[in-house]
């Protein structure tokens, strides 16, 4: 399978699983969501490691990226995004996490001094016209407060950066799925951490939230391993925008499965399409 193929396949899986998540939330906080959905995909994500993977490869300080990077994602950036899920709607949420190629590009230029062309600053304009777009809120639309637009853009930072150091530390180990199980390793330790600080973990989900969550990290380990396979294989510049295609995905699908939980509008629609759009001319740039 090409490495298009594979992000399109991992957008499509990070969907699934926001949907999921969304339906879980009727029943659990957040917080419980993030912890329980982290660690069955560390569960997931280390079987396939196990079952295809020598376990020494791990054995070296090249993997100390990637451990920097399961420090901020995906778990408490995880968290951050299903706080937005949760408080503005799943496609706004999905969509203002897409923006982080944005972030990832300012990244680069701060910390490794990268200077992006014309290509990368209209795509910028493009996004924060999207975001724009997306922070109006319409008479008919469910309550929610701007303030909460913080969550999914911290998360995007936090992804970001996840991005950053793990480019950088794929200069040095080329085992896309030991660094994805490392990764999730230590956001597992890290959110059963501050789970048992805030008492998120203390109490176990029911039956079938229990389930969700499951099928929301197992949905979210195919992803994650689809997508360093499609990085370890393709250009940066396809497969970013094809993984970061994840809203157009979860809109569809939550018009489908979320009508009775969310709506989306045409504003919606409208400031996907521009988020994308410079999401692709970002990452896409030479």
């Amino acid at each position: 399978m090409s490495p298009a193929l594979y992000a399109l396949a991992a957008a499509f899986a990070f969907a699934v699983a926001s949907i999921v998540l969304k339906r879980a939330f009727e029943y659990a906080r957040p917080q419980m969501a993030a912890v329980f959905s982290v660690t069955f995909t560390t569960i997931f994500v280390w079987a396939v490691a196990v079952a295809t993977e020598p376990l020494s490869a791990v054995l070296t300080w090249r993997i100390l990226p990637f451990v920097a990077a399961g420090l901020v994602a995906p778990g408490l950036a995880r968290l951050l995004y299903y706080l937005g899920v949760h408080t503005i709607g799943v496609s706004r949420a999905t969509t203002l996490v897409a923006t982080q190629p944005l972030v990832a590009v300012g990244l680069a230029v701060l910390v490794l001094g990268e200077r992006p062309g014309s290509r990368v600053i209209l795509g910028a304009v493009a996004v924060v016209a999207g975001s724009a777009l997306l922070s109006a809120r319409g008479r008919d639309e469910r309550p929610w407060q701007r303030r909460h637009l913080v969550f999914p853009f911290l998360a995007a930072f936090g992804f970001a950066f996840r991005d950053v150091i793990s480019r950088y530390g794929f200069h040095n180990f080329d085992n896309p799925v030991m660094a994805s199980a490392v990764a999730t390793a230590t956001s597992v330790v890290v959110m059963w951490s501050f789970a048992a600080l805030g008492g998120a973990g203390r109490t176990l989900p029911d039956g079938p939230v229990f389930r969700l969550f499951a099928l929301a990290g197992a949905c979210e380990g195919v992803a994650y391993l689809l997508m360093w396979r499609a990085l370890a294989t393709g250009q940066v510049s396809v497969v970013s925008p094809l993984v970061h295609s994840q809203p157009l995905f979860t809109i569809v699908l939550a018009l489908i499965f979320l009508r009775d939980l969310e709506r989306v509008t045409w504003r919606i629609v409208l400031a996907s399409a521009l988020i994308i759009a410079g999401i692709a001319l970002i990452a896409g740039f030479r």
